[in-house]
């Protein structure tokens, strides 16, 4: 039986409301695998949102939901995971 490369699951799930983000930075600090970051580019009032992405510096996202705790303005819309 031949290795079959099996292709790799996004898990988890970070949606930022990049118009409510006011860029504070407090959910890509608390991050512990590091899944977010602030954009570059800015939303329509002036800010640089937080951006997700599934691979963060040290591991992927799992989901355990401290930036939506974190988050005083409630841009962090919602936090989810499932099975592959």
């Amino acid at each position: 039986m031949a290795n079959v490369a099996v292709p790799e699951v996004q898990r988890a799930r970070v949606v930022v409301d990049a118009e409510r983000c006011k860029g504070c930075d407090l959910c890509v600090v608390v991050c512990p695998q590091r899944n977010l970051h602030l954009s570059d580019s800015m939303n329509r009032s002036g800010f640089h949102p937080a951006e997700f992405r599934f691979h963060g510096e040290k591991g992927d996202c799992t989901a355990c939901g401290l930036c939506y705790w974190v988050c005083p303005d409630f841009a962090i819309a919602e936090v989810s995971r499932w099975k592959a």
